[in-house]
């Protein structure tokens, strides 16, 4: 076994394991979820539930960078009772505005995408508020060491999404899948609450710091627009069927990027311990393994064989979106490469965050000017990612390339990452 396939071995034995395979399960319940339904649903009404189910994700993104500044404060001052009940109750209320605006703006959100009623969108505030909360748990969990249990609150999610999901989308159509994913964002609740009760009596600071928030929240929610604006967009300028088979061909394409996600959250901290020491170069060589290997492999299966992924997930009702999968696999595979570098970015507090965001505004723009197919607007997208991805790579690699500073105090090559510095992440 060479050097780099040991330490990519030793990041899976060392906690990437659990997440990742939960991830994988989640994956692959969210493909089974879209090829019942998918099936269960004409291509107009299955490219509403795309959308709006994007939308959910992109809401909960933002405030998805609680569960880093959460974990960090559990890593630094420990868990404690009262730790876990003012960070849930102050990241409640945190949610509730935009949760509001939500509501306020559902005829827009029902027109833009057009929707078949309000119920369709008004389910994207109680989602925001619960995934908000469940973010931060999971945050403290992670900060906690409680990986198995993060984990569980993923495979519980899945099981009660396609249990509920798929048992109301017969009855209700796109407002009772709706239904099903929030209820499973209340389900991974369940199971994280009871194991947040840390000692009663240990003091600890019970306050997030709304700074190591905004600075996730600003490289999060970037890599996920640059990562998922064709497909809303797509939603937008196309009809109901081609919207259909471009939601159908994201789908399965962009769940390339969900595996290498999950071992990302491994990777983090790891380059946060290595960027001041000789070793980083071989530290983000070895974490873009990691997380890029899964990807790559995961598109040159869908590349190979995207009429047969297609036929098996949702039957001859999007054969024409062959063309269509292997584009987007291609450009998901890719995608893997920016979000390794924005992590690096984000390990040593760079403005160079701030990239994918470029990278999205081109995006929109290019797809603004181009969207007369779901061809033209795949196309658009992979347009977007070539110079992003050039940029991330001169700008953000030659950073780590360079060897540290002399006068700075490093730890050996080898040693172990302290606990607080791998749980921050």
């Amino acid at each position: 076994m060479t050097s780099l396939a040991r330490r990519i071995a030793s990041l899976a034995a060392r906690g990437a394991a659990p997440i990742a395979v939960a991830v994988a399960v989640q994956s692959a319940g969210n493909l089974a979820f879209h090829s019942v339904v998918g099936r269960l649903l004409d291509p107009g009404a299955y490219g509403a539930l795309g959308a709006v189910l994007s939308a959910m994700v992109m809401l909960g993104v933002p405030l998805g960078a609680l569960q880093t500044a959460a974990s960090a404060l559990v890593a630094e001052h420990g868990l404690t009772r009262d730790t876990a009940r003012r960070t849930l109750r102050a990241v409640a209320l945190w949610s509730l505005p935009p949760a509001l605006v939500v509501l306020l703006c559902a005829p827009v959100l029902r027109d833009y995408f057009h929707l078949a009623s309000l119920a369709e969108t008004v389910q994207l505030a109680p989602y925001l508020i619960a995934a908000a909360v469940v973010a931060a748990a999971r945050g403290l969990l992670l900060g906690d060491r409680q990986v198995g249990t993060v984990a569980a609150t993923y495979l519980f999610s899945t099981v009660v999404r396609l249990a509920l999901g798929l048992a109301l989308v017969v009855p209700f159509g796109v407002s009772g899948a709706l239904a099903g994913t929030v209820v499973a964002e209340l389900a991974a609740l369940v199971v994280a609450v009871p194991r947040l009760r840390g000692p009663a009596g240990r003091s600890g600071a019970t306050r997030l710091r709304l700074g190591a928030v905004a600075h996730a929240g600003i490289a999060v929610t970037g890599l996920f627009l640059f990562s998922t604006a064709d497909l809303l967009l797509a939603r937008h300028h196309l009809g109901d069927a081609a919207s259909g088979s471009y939601v159908a061909a994201a789908t399965v394409a962009k769940t390339v990027l969900a595996l290498p996600a999950g071992i990302m959250a491994a990777v983090f901290p790891r380059l946060l311990a290595a960027w001041p020491t000789p070793g980083r170069t071989r530290a983000l060589l070895t974490g873009g393994a990691a997380v890029t290997g899964p990807a790559v492999l995961g598109a040159a299966g869908v590349v190979a064989l995207p009429s047969l992924v297609l036929a098996v997930l949702y039957g001859d009702g999007f054969a024409d979106a062959t063309g269509l999968v292997q584009t987007l696999a291609g450009v998901a595979a890719l995608t893997s490469f920016v979000t390794v570098l924005t992590n690096a970015a984000l390990a040593r507090r760079s403005r160079l965050i701030a990239v994918p965001w470029a990278g999205a505004v081109l995006e929109i723009a290019l797809i603004e000017t181009w969207h007369g197919s779901g061809a033209q607007i795949a196309a658009c997208s992979a347009a977007a990612l070539a110079p992003t991805l050039l940029a991330m790579v001169l700008l953000e690699g030659r950073r780590w390339a360079r060897a540290p500073r002399a006068n700075v105090q490093v730890p050996p090559a080898d040693a172990e990452i302290s606990p607080t510095a791998a749980n921050a992440a």
